[in-house]
């Protein structure tokens, strides 16, 4: 799922992440799922957040390099 952003504000809008981790949270049967789940979540997210940062850097290397 593409990460939208608020161009008045550029900043990242993550309400349908909220939304998919709510409905996901909604199957879980035990907190020990509920806490699995989350975990899984905010794995990915780190994982989104450091290839963010690193595309961020790669474009500013680039556009100093030109």
């Amino acid at each position: 799922m593409p990460v939208q952003t608020n161009p008045e504000i550029g900043a990242a809008d993550l309400t349908a992440f909220g939304e998919a981790a709510k409905a996901l949270f909604s199957t879980a049967d035990t907190p020990e799922e509920v806490a699995a789940m989350r975990d899984e979540v905010l794995r990915r997210i780190a994982e989104c957040a450091a290839a963010t940062r690193q595309s961020i850097a790669e474009s500013e290397r680039t556009s100093h390099e030109g």
